[in-house]
């Protein structure tokens, strides 16, 4: 059983923040923008994101979440030239607008069950770019919705992301990934959830 997301409050229309959260952030309205959302970076896999994000030539990236090495992965993105394009925001309380500004969620995680954040950047018409050992890779078909690749290959990672991003090809994988999760609703996860205990108590 899935978990379910609030196909409501995360909703493709979340876009109209779009352009007044990149200029309250500085990034460019037409360059592609990342973002990372979630807390302890070295396993949802921030330094695979920042390694593959310094092979492409342009492309920003947003970090949302908590970690208290926080600091390191900054100097890390320093090191890598990156400091002019990627922001660390911390943990936010809502994460919303953040999804309507980005092009794709990226997500490389050494390990996750299921990540809500791949459900909610979907229901809000983002294509997820995620690891092999991510629950939310069973949700992901290359090329349609997002794409899969393993945590540590980086080439891959960064290839991923370039082809994630393509003009042509951005605004098909964002419809399909919404369209993957419509029917991942709360009250279809309430409803799996209670059948499957009746089923057992019977």
């Amino acid at each position: 059983i899935y978990s379910g997301v609030d196909t409501a409050a995360y909703h493709p229309d979340l876009k109209r923040e779009r352009a007044a959260v990149r200029a309250s952030l500085g990034f460019a309205p037409a360059v592609p923008l990342f973002l990372f959302v979630g807390s302890g970076f070295e396993r949802k896999g921030l330094a695979a994101a920042l390694t593959a994000l310094a092979r492409l030539p342009q492309g920003d990236l947003l970090v949302i979440g908590r970690d208290r090495h926080a600091a390191r992965y900054q100097r890390l993105a320093d090191d890598l030239g990156l400091a002019a394009r990627v922001q660390f925001l911390g943990a936010l309380p809502d994460v919303r607008p953040y999804y309507g500004a980005a092009d794709a969620l990226v997500l490389p995680t050494l390990y996750d069950p299921f990540p809500n954040v791949a459900l909610e950047a979907m229901a809000c018409g983002l294509p997820v770019v995620t690891s092999t050992t991510s629950g939310a890779a069973e949700l992901i078909e290359n090329g349609r919705n997002g794409y899969v690749c393993d945590a540590l290959d980086i080439e891959t990672l960064a290839a991923r992301l370039r082809a994630v991003v393509e003009p042509a090809r951005g605004a098909a994988l964002g419809a399909q990934a919404r369209h993957t999760v419509e029917p991942l609703t709360l009250e279809s996860a309430s409803r799996q959830w209670l059948e499957l205990y009746e089923k057992l108590t019977r």
